[in-house]
């Protein structure tokens, strides 16, 4: 089948009814949107070729970090001949979020917490998850868009494994939020490989790092010593003669 995504009028026109479909985004069986348009061609060939995975998305019972990891590849997988350009357009990931996999999105953040009684907040929450507001949105809230970016990433950063590069990405949720959502560090890819490179090494050797207090101590370290902008001057040997420095003191203050 064709990928497929909608025009900028078409995502304003779900946009502004979000508020008025707040049944069919909460509701137990989302299937097929059925919307009517006022513009008279709301959807536009992406002219790629891709093979539908919204059945295939897992939302059920289990650890939430291993279903993104599978679903993450499964994504990826997906629409890897997307260019950088295509994975950034809002207009692809809101068609994909409402026409694809709606059911996916809504059991993984809307329908797993009690629905907010305050209609204005349930809104917001169907609006952060179906839609893209921003950059940091598209890899961190959208449901469908942060499937493909971590795929994207762990292909980049391990394309020999990408699948482990997931699991310890994913084990600590501090991890995925100082790497991947801040999309400074999670764009350099040069930054990104070796920082996992050091993570990788301790992730096999006990995990020490691998705490709530531990990794945002050297996280901090990292930002005192001029973040990711003085990381990206340094070559592969001296950045990791620096991260291992600020990991040991990171350990050091935990003890």
């Amino acid at each position: 089948m064709t990928l497929q995504y909608l025009t900028h009028a078409a995502v304003e026109e779900l946009r502004q009814a979000v508020p008025s479909r707040l049944d069919w985004y909460y509701g137990d069986d989302l299937g097929e949107l059925t919307h009517g348009f006022s513009v008279s061609k709301p959807r536009r060939s992406a002219d790629i070729d891709f093979t539908s995975f919204g059945s295939r998305l897992q939302s059920g019972p289990g650890r939430t970090g291993e279903q993104d990891a599978a679903n993450a590849m499964v994504v990826y997988t997906a629409l890897s001949r997307l260019t950088r350009h295509q994975a950034a357009d809002d207009r692809l990931w809101t068609y994909l979020t409402h026409f694809e996999c709606p059911d996916y999105v809504s059991d993984r953040w809307l329908r797993r917490r009690d629905r907010p009684d305050d209609d204005e907040a349930a809104a917001r929450r169907v609006l952060q998850h179906f839609m893209v507001s921003d950059v940091r949105s598209l890899i961190r809230d959208n449901g469908v868009s942060r499937l493909y970016w971590l795929g994207r990433v762990a292909h980049e950063v391990d394309e020999a494994s990408p699948e482990r590069f997931l699991e310890v990405l994913l084990y600590l949720q501090d991890v995925r939020s100082a790497l991947i959502e801040r999309p400074a560090v999670s764009m350099n890819t040069s930054v990104l490989r070796v920082i996992y490179r050091v993570m990788l090494e301790d992730f096999e050797d006990g995990k020490a790092l691998f705490t709530r207090i531990t990794f945002r101590e050297w996280m901090k370290n990292l930002n005192r010593r001029g973040g990711v902008i003085l990381l990206d001057t340094l070559d592969d040997v001296q950045l990791e003669e620096l991260l291992r420095c600020e990991a040991d003191r990171a350990l050091e203050a935990s003890r």
